[in-house]
C-alpha cells in the first residue's frame, strides 16, 4: 500500500482533505482522527473533488470531511491513514520540526544538523550531505554491475547524427541505456539522501564532445518552488582530463542568492533572449570576483560522476585537443512535493511563470505540479499579458 493524501484545514469544525492509495486506485481508504492518544472520529475518503480528479488522482472520488470534536483545538488533532496507523501529510499534531518544516534541500537547509540528529544518519552519510552543503558538488563514483553495458550502449546507440554536433537532447526516449543510467538506483538513493525527497529525472542530455559553454547557473534554466529542489548529475562515459573539454565548476557558489532576469530589471523576453542573457552571465562573473570564488576542473575517469546543485556555477572548459571525443551523459532531476517553471523566460515579479512540459525519465508520464501533498494548477500566471515594445525597461516592469 501506497498512500498519499493531504489534510488541507479545520474550517467551522470540519476536517477536509484527500486520503488515496495508488497501489489500489479503486479502493476507498479509511481516515481516522486522534487526540491525546485515542481515536475520536473516523470516515471514508469517497467524496468527489474535481481538482483530483484533474490531476489523476484516481477517478477524483477520494475527499473527506470530518467533523471534529468541538472544543478541541486543532494541535491536538492528528489524522491518521485508518489501515496504517500513519499520519496524513499535513496532520495538525504531527510535530514535524521547524527544521523540517523549512521547504529547503537538507543540504541547502540552514538547520541541517537538526535534520541530521532527527534522521538518525550515519556518520558516512552525514559526511556526503556537509560535503555537499560545504561545495555545492559531491563526486563520486557508479558502483553498478551494468555500468559498463550501460555506457557502451548509451555511446553506440545514440543517433548522433540527430545532435547539433555537441549534445542530443533527451535520448531516453530512443535509448534504454541513456533511461536506465538517469534512473540508476544508486544515483536515486543519493539524490534521496542530499535533497530529502525523492528525486524525478526530467530531461537527459547525451554528449559526444565538450560543450565549452560559459559560466552559468542551471538556476535560470530549471528551477522549482519551493525553491533549490533541482539538479544535475554529469556520468562520464570516457576519461576526461584538460585536453578534451572538462567540465568546471566554482565551489561554494551555490548558497549565493539565486538571481533572475528580473532581478537585473530583464524580462523574460524570448526575442531579447540572447543579450540578456549575455547581461545575465556577466552577472555572474562579477559575483565570481567580489565573492573570491576560485575555479576548480572536475578530471574525470570512466564511470565518476558528480552531482551539482541547481544554483552551482557551472560550464565547460576549452577543448585543446579536438580529435578528442567526451563522451558523457548529463541528467537533470526535480524532486517530489515541487512545482517547476523556466525562469529564463518568466517573470516572477509579474506573476508569469511559463512551466514546460516534463515527463519522468522512468516512466514517460507528464510530471505534476505540487505544494507538498497538494496539486497545484499549472496553469496560473500563465496568462500575464505580454510587455508593449517601445518602453524603457523600467516602463515596461512598472507598467507606464
Amino acid at each position: 500500500m501506497t498512500y498519499r493524501g493531504n489534510v488541507d484545514g479545520l474550517f467551522e469544525g470540519v476536517v477536509h482533505g484527500w486520503a488515496y492509495d495508488s497501489d489500489r486506485p479503486g479502493d476507498r481508504v479509511e481516515v481516522t482522527i486522534w487526540t491525546d492518544g485515542k481515536q475520536v472520529a473516523r470516515a471514508i475518503a469517497d467524496r468527489h473533488r474535481d481538482d483530483l480528479q484533474g490531476h489523476g488522482i484516481g477517478d477524483g472520488r477520494h475527499g473527506f470531511r470530518i467533523p471534529a470534536p468541538p472544543g478541541i483545538p486543532k494541535f491536538r488533532l492528528s489524522v491518521r491513514f485508518g489501515e496504517s496507523d500513519e499520519l496524513v501529510p499535513g496532520s495538525f499534531a504531527d510535530n514535524i520540526s521547524i527544521a523540517r518544516r523549512l521547504q529547503l534541500p537538507l543540504a541547502e537547509n540552514p538547520l541541517m544538523e537538526d535534520l541530521i540528529a532527527e534522521d538518525g544518519l550515519t556518520d558516512q552519510q552525514a559526511g556526503l550531505v556537509r560535503a555537499f552543503a560545504r561545495d555545492g558538488f559531491l563526486k563520486f563514483r557508479i558502483t553498478d554491475p551494468a555500468f559498463d553495458a550501460l555506457a557502451d550502449a548509451a555511446i553506440r546507440d545514440v543517433d548522433w547524427k540527430r545532435s547539433n554536433g555537441i549534445r542530443l537532447q533527451d535520448a531516453w526516449t530512443d535509448v534504454e541505456a541513456v533511461r536506465r543510467l538517469a534512473a540508476l538506483p544508486e544515483v536515486m538513493d543519493l539524490l534521496q539522501l542530499l535533497y530529502g525527497r525523492p528525486a524525478v529525472p526530467f530531461q537527459t542530455l547525451s554528449f559526444r564532445v565538450g560543450t565549452q559553454q560559459e559560466t552559468h547557473s542551471d538556476s535560470l534554466h530549471f528551477s522549482s518552488r519551493p525553491s533549490r529542489f533541482m539538479c544535475g548529475v554529469w556520468i562520464a562515459l570516457e576519461p576526461i582530463d584538460e585536453n578534451n573539454g572538462a567540465l568546471h565548476y566554482f565551489p561554494g557558489s551555490h548558497r549565493l542568492p539565486i538571481f533572475e532576469l528580473n532581478d537585473l530589471g530583464l524580462l523574460g523576453d524570448e526575442a531579447e533572449l540572447t543579450p540578456n542573457y549575455a547581461i545575465y552571465c556577466d552577472m555572474l562573473q562579477a559575483m565570481i570576483r567580489a565573492h573570491g570564488l576560485t575555479k576548480q576542473v572536475a578530471l574525470m575517469d570512466r564511470g565518476e560522476a558528480i552531482v551539482w546543485a541547481a544554483n552551482l556555477y557551472h560550464g565547460g572548459d576549452p577543448i585543446r585537443d579536438p580529435s578528442r571525443t567526451r563522451y558523457s551523459q548529463v541528467t537533470h532531476y526535480y524532486f517530489e512535493g515541487c512545482g517547476y517553471y523556466a525562469p529564463l523566460s518568466s517573470d516572477p515579479y509579474l506573476n508569469r511563470y511559463v512551466r514546460p512540459d516534463r515527463r519522468d525519465v522512468r516512466t514517460g508520464e507528464p510530471i505534476g505540479h505540487w505544494f507538498g501533498t497538494r496539486p497545484v494548477d499549472a496553469a496560473a500566471g500563465k496568462a500575464a499579458p505580454p510587455a508593449p515594445a517601445g518602453r524603457s525597461w523600467l516602463g515596461r516592469l512598472l507598467g507606464g
